[in-house]
């Protein structure tokens, strides 16, 4: 497996206008980029991931941080490299996938860690769609001593759902790769991706969140998660929101509100993530 070192340093930090800052730091030679906004030194700070193959430029997300932030929260934004250094535009499907979930997880430490460390209080987390199970992920192979509160907006799954291109038949073909000791890319499928060039062992880290690790994982930390999900999201199952609702008390529906929480939707959306990690 194709891991990232946890080792960090800063190597960049400027101005972009009155508020934000272009954050750089170095992983295991990957240069990895992320948003900062400072506020308030009294509120615990937030760092808002954002969902598949995207940036922290993504709509919902860029929305998110500068609410938060004129609401008086420091947030940062991450934008994971994917495989990629410096990666400062979203990834297509068709690009070859090197990275993991574990690689994933391992830049979200730094970033936690960093943010930690520049302000001294505990980090809210906010995961917006695939970002979800990165979050979750990083919940269950760290210490949760750094974090404070986690919001997941439209928290996603992968290996079935309205989007879900990934088969058992891709899963089959991954496992028989990894018997044949083959190193090999493949072209599997994943999540609206229809073409997702990687390797075995990389795609199933993400193929194997599926409903089942995923709501454990959020039961095993329910009291500092939080879910949000729009009755209009056609991008998840009924059955999953109806799971989420039926076993977990921290779940906030918003009427009518699709996977993105777009036009008027995202005036609830932040009201309600202001109350969650108040």
């Amino acid at each position: 497996m194709r891991l990232l070192s946890t080792s960090y340093f800063l190597i960049t930090l400027f101005s972009m206008s009155a508020t934000a800052q272009q954050v750089q730091l170095k992983s295991n030679d990957m240069i990895i980029n992320a948003e900062y906004l400072k506020g308030n030194s009294t509120k615990n700070p937030v760092l808002i991931l954002h969902g598949l193959l995207q940036t922290h430029h993504f709509s919902t997300v860029r929305r998110l941080a500068t609410a938060l932030n004129e609401s008086g929260y420091t947030v940062l934004s991450p934008t994971l490299s994917l495989g990629i250094s410096n990666r400062k535009m979203s990834l297509s499907c068709e690009a070859i996938h090197t990275h993991s979930m574990q690689s994933d997880t391992s830049e979200l430490q730094t970033w936690i860690s960093w943010l930690k460390a520049k302000t001294g209080k505990k980090v809210n987390l906010v995961g917006h769609s695939a970002g979800g199970p990165t979050i979750l992920n990083y919940l269950v192979k760290n210490n949760t001593a750094l974090v404070n509160k986690v919001a997941l907006i439209s928290l996603s799954y992968y290996a079935s759902g309205p989007t879900a291109n990934e088969t058992e038949q891709h899963k089959n073909i991954a496992l028989e790769h990894i018997k044949s000791k083959s190193d090999k890319i493949h072209n599997y499928a994943l999540n609206y991706c229809r073409s997702y060039p990687s390797y075995a062992n990389e795609f199933l880290s993400y193929y194997e969140w599926d409903t089942e690790k995923v709501s454990k994982s959020v039961g095993l930390y329910k009291d500092k998660i939080s879910i949000v999900i729009g009755t209009g999201d056609k991008r998840i199952d009924s059955n999953w929101r109806k799971q989420l609702n039926d076993k977990y008390n921290n779940v906030f529906s918003i009427d009518g509100a699709n996977h993105f929480f777009d036009q008027s939707h995202e005036f609830e959306l932040i009201d309600i993530i202001e109350e969650i990690i108040e």
